[in-house]
């Protein structure tokens, strides 16, 4: 539904000091890649959204939830999302969160809760609270993961990184424990006819690093085409212990839609670094934080 603020956070957080090499740069610079177009956008109509009096008369609207994912591990963050993002019975299983608490993260027991509230894109015309808003009890929660057995309550150790964005044909190294794990991009920026902007097309991520003593080189994530969005590295850090930093992106690849997608090193199948465990998929709208939003004229 709407751009959770992780997300939000890991684009203002964007750093362009890694440029292109001189070739490349005489074909494009990529650096338009980063820049968001707010005309794609469309506001909601606000008009006809009730007022914050009516909406607490609105009944709860929880029939017909998406059943839970088949898969044993699962994934969720915090934010509103609509009605089908959201399974039914997420806040009845037991979750890890992912929190950042002064200065350290670390994986802790977590309980869910899920709230119904109005949600002006699927509600408005009705007087029912559709949209789930999902919390957790812990602070500065970045991740809710359930249904991995190598995952343990624990303190867990992070790799910083230059860029969040890696733009087509850079690339950004990750350095943990005295290895090196090179996180790359290619692809192609095409002008759109008639039209200042660009799309990404052909984008892919690539990691290159060492396991047991051998390189390896592996596809994490690829696309054909782009709608205004771009791949975001989120976190890195070593959530199941095992010596090599494990990923979390948003894999996305349209601006409407986040795709927040899990790695992990030690379940990778042989001749792999990583394995991708679980994504949680939702659907972005301008943001409406609050009630209070919704009663303004």
């Amino acid at each position: 539904m709407r751009i959770p603020a992780i997300l939000f956070l890991a684009l203002s957080l964007v750093a362009c000091n890694n440029s292109p090499d001189q070739s490349q740069a005489d074909k494009t610079d990529h650096t338009h890649l980063l820049e968001i177009d707010t005309s794609l956008v469309e506001a909601p109509d606000t008009a006809r959204l009730p007022h914050e009096d009516e909406l607490q008369h609105y009944a709860p609207d929880t029939a017909d939830l998406s059943p839970e994912p088949s898969s044993a591990a699962k994934i969720m963050i915090e934010g509103r999302f609509h009605k089908h993002e959201v399974w039914r019975g997420a806040e009845q299983k037991s979750w890890l969160a992912l929190v950042h608490d002064d200065s350290v993260f670390r994986l802790q027991p977590s309980r869910m809760q899920v709230t119904p509230f109005f949600d002006p894109v699927f509600d408005k015309g009705r007087q029912v609270r559709s949209g789930r808003e999902v919390r957790g009890e812990l602070p500065n929660t970045l991740l809710f993961v359930s249904g991995i057995a190598k995952l343990q309550a624990s303190e867990v150790d992070t790799v910083g990184y230059p860029h969040q964005v890696i733009l087509p044909n850079t690339s950004v190294d990750l350095r943990y424990k005295g290895k090196t794990y090179t996180l790359a991009a290619s692809g192609d920026s095409i002008q759109q006819e008639g039209s200042e902007s660009y799309s990404v097309q052909n984008y892919n991520w690539t990691v290159t690093g060492t396991k047991n003593g051998r390189k390896i080189k592996q596809e994490l994530a690829s696309d054909e085409n782009f709608e205004s969005a771009i791949y975001v590295l989120l976190w890195v850090g070593d959530l199941d212990r095992d010596g090599i930093p494990d990923l979390i992106a948003d894999l996305s690849n349209h601006f409407n839609t986040s795709k927040v997608t899990l790695f992990l090193s030690s379940l990778a199948e042989k001749g792999k670094l990583y394995k991708k465990i679980a994504d949680f998929k939702t659907e972005a709208y301008p943001e409406l934080a609050s009630p209070d939003s919704l009663s303004k004229p």
